[in-house]
């Protein structure tokens, strides 16, 4: 007799767990989201819906389907891919790098006021950077566009942001000199602007940018001299950590005035250059340099000072 009560037992349960599945599927039940109970907040948001679906109609070619269910008012919301927001129901990241999309930017992105994060790296989007929309965005952290087709000059509107931590223009069709608005950034604590098409010379402005940690012109077409004390002041400590500028077409001397200020950098890369003259001793007094690249210069006279050579850097190439 017990083993027909479990087995009643056992049937009550079952039919209990059905009906409560029937009871959240009578058109209650929120597809989104599969734990919707009481506490689940999320509000509509038709602007960033609106200006989501302009960054898909710009973005037309969408290989993976990223933004196929980008439909409804609630971007907060799966299947919104891509796409999160951080406490409240403004979106705050765009993340879909490696996607294979390509396409414009729409400049409906600068009505996306609470964005933080745009990470569209490694696509094949083409046009230009709409700087104007982008500056908008006064809480916007990180500009992502590296290993794209983007054309046109660097938006000298970008200076105007109040936000941006971090800039990724690497690996782009970038043409036109480097915007000395740039150094109007004071939040600015990485900008990498490699392997493009720049011209010009180094804007000295970008001493300015009192936070910047890495700087990375490496491989494009930039000429003149390197503005020694203006990009990096004597009287300041720096807190550069890398600072490149290999592989292009910039004359003058090594600055002798980089030294002791320079705390924390680590790598110098000035190598593949038109620059002369002797090596200054003083690049010894940079206390934790691991790294000094100086080869394929024009003329760099004399031999490479004892100061340095005693240093013990991991790579020293002359």
């Amino acid at each position: 007799g017990r083993n027909n009560g479990g087995g009643a037992m056992r049937l009550a349960v079952g039919l209990l767990a059905i009906a409560s599945l029937l009871a959240v599927s009578d058109g209650q039940m929120n597809l989104y989201d599969p734990h919707d109970d009481a506490l689940d907040h999320v509000q509509p948001n038709k602007p960033h819906a609106d200006a989501l679906r302009k960054l898909r109609a710009g973005l037309a070619n969408d290989p993976h389907g990223m933004m196929r269910w980008w439909e409804g008012d609630y971007p907060c919301k799966m299947p919104w891919r891509g796409i999160r927001c951080e406490g409240g129901n403004g979106v705050t990241h765009i993340e879909m790098s490696n996607r294979g999309l390509s396409g414009h930017i729409d400049p409906a992105i600068g009505l996306i006021e609470t964005l933080q994060v745009l990470d569209l790296g490694n696509n094949f989007i083409f046009h230009e950077i709409p700087g104007e929309a982008i500056a908008n965005l006064t809480r916007l952290e990180t500009l992502n566009l590296h290993n794209n087709k983007l054309r046109g000059k660097i938006p000298p509107e970008l200076g105007n942001s109040t936000s941006l931590v971090h800039i990724g223009l690497s690996r782009n069709l970038l043409a036109g000199p480097i915007p000395r608005e740039l150094g109007k950034i004071q939040t600015l604590v990485s900008l990498d602007l490699a392997m493009n098409f720049l011209n010009g010379t180094i804007p000295a402005e970008l001493g300015d940018l009192i936070y910047l940690a890495e700087l990375n012109l490496g491989k494009n077409r930039l000429r003149g001299g390197i503005p020694g004390r203006r990009l990096i002041p004597e009287d300041r400590v720096s807190k550069l950590v890398t600072l490149r500028m290999s592989s292009n077409m910039l004359e003058g001397t090594v600055p002798t005035t980089w030294g002791s200020q320079l705390k924390y950098l680590q790598i110098l890369d000035l190598s593949r250059n038109w620059l002369i003259g002797d090596v200054p001793p003083a690049l010894a007094d940079i206390p934790n340099l691991r790294e000094l690249w100086l080869n394929h210069n024009k003329f760099m006279r004399g031999e490479t000072p004892s100061v340095l050579t005693n240093k013990g850097l991991q790579v020293l190439v002359r």
